[in-house]
């Protein structure tokens, strides 16, 4: 289109505007305005994506956190936690038959099993939820739970454990070191089908439960998962002062509050409550996932020091400004941590093969794994950037997303 052709098209419309009744005018600037305002808007949060070396969708989900009313960054209410943790769980029942969660066996009210679409390993995800030991699931971890299942093609055993304050960290993982052991021992589970899987709060009950397995000389899980995960209650890390500006979703002062309460009679530092304290040698592979926006991202980086000193089977993912539970979101940083855990599933020796699949069910006939782990001394827990996606479509995941985090 030539010089000619622009000047006779502008004065076409410029002649058509002023024939406009004055309402129509200002609606039409209005209009014009906000469209002005999104194309730029849009414009700015890609050249800050691209200059953070992040993707413009994990950018806008940050910005939409900042307005998120979550439980992890209100002061903490005693007496209102000490209520609804002494309720029972009451898995939603649409949110139950929409995504197809069943239960185990006779553990009707807090055991659940997820199928994937379609199932392409023999490995079983036993995952551990976050939210700071307070708070049960919202539909953002379902949603989560559906995409994991279906993307590494395994079942998902979800244990729903008890919470605090009403419930302390002996009791939240003497249910679950019950339910991973009615695995093994009921339905017959060798435990090197096991996968542990945990967000947050979880992925510290994860590296916990991993030592109290090896120091009882139980069956030790193929491997494990931890997404941003909560290593000591503490928080005591001097680098977490300076990430918590930039954290938008956690605070660690309220955490460190709940975390106290969560530890019972426990010291604060004991590994069953903080597991960066304990001894980590002897453990199974573990995979970590944390993000330079988020505090916990602190005692993840210790953690991958404490690996490369005594050069344990642990690798650290640190991905760079990314929020708190990144891997959650529909981002492209969250498909390629995805990527990383199909391939450490499938890497792993026999777990996907062409072998009888193994259900959770009263019917298998395999014999329970023997312990593998080294004797040491107990701890005394017991009674212890892929193309951006169109602005529109971006604002409507955050829109769902938000709603599935508020609920």
């Amino acid at each position: 289109m030539n010089i000619y052709s622009i000047t006779k098209a502008v004065s076409k419309i410029g002649g058509g505007v002023f024939k406009m009744k004055t309402g129509h005018k200002i609606a039409l600037g209005i209009a014009t305005a906000a469209a002005a305002v999104a194309v730029g808007s849009a414009i700015a949060k890609s050249a800050q994506a691209k200059n953070q070396e992040r993707s413009m969708k994990s950018l806008v989900f940050e910005d939409a956190a900042k307005v998120l009313p979550l439980a992890v960054k209100k002061p903490v209410n005693f007496e209102k936690g000490l209520e609804e943790s002494s309720k029972p769980f009451v898995f939603p029942e649409q949110v139950k038959k929409s995504m197809g969660f069943t239960e185990i066996d006779w553990f009707t009210d807090d055991t659940f099993v997820l199928e994937p679409e379609e199932k392409t390993s023999d490995c079983i995800l036993f995952y551990i939820h976050g939210t700071d030991f307070w708070t049960n699931p919202t539909r953002f971890h379902y949603s989560f739970l559906k995409k994991l299942s279906n993307k590494l093609g395994a079942q998902l055993v979800l244990p729903v454990y008890p919470k605090a304050p009403a419930h302390t960290a002996v009791e939240i993982q003497k249910m679950l070191l019950d339910r991973y052991m009615y695995l093994i021992e009921e339905n017959q589970i060798p435990a090197d089908k096991i996968v542990f899987v945990g967000d947050g709060a979880g992925g510290g009950l994860v590296l916990s439960l991993l030592q109290k397995i090896k120091y009882q000389t139980l069956p030790m899980p193929k491997q494990a998962f931890l997404i941003s995960p909560w290593l000591d209650v503490t928080n005591s890390n001097p680098a977490i002062a300076e990430i918590q500006p930039q954290d938008k979703l956690l605070n660690a002062d309220v955490l460190r509050e709940k975390g106290e309460l969560y530890a019972g009679d426990l010291d604060l530092k004991h590994p069953a409550v903080s597991p960066i304290y304990g001894d980590l040698t002897g453990l199974c592979k573990i995979t970590v996932f944390a993000g330079t926006r988020e505090i916990f991202c602190a005692d993840a980086n210790t953690l991958k020091d404490i690996a490369d000193d005594y050069e344990l089977d642990i690798d650290v993912n640190i991905y760079k400004n990314q929020m708190h539970f990144f891997v959650g979101l529909p981002i492209p940083e969250a498909e390629e941590a995805l990527a990383i855990m199909a391939s450490e599933l499938y890497g792993v020796e026999e777990c996907k093969d062409d072998s009888e699949e193994i259900k959770v069910t009263n019917d298998e006939e395999a014999a329970p794994e023997e312990p593998q782990a080294e004797q040491t001394e107990e701890v005394t827990a017991e009674p212890e950037i892929t193309e951006e996606a169109p602005a529109e479509e971006v604002k409507e995941e955050v829109i769902e997303v938000t709603e599935e985090k508020t609920e």
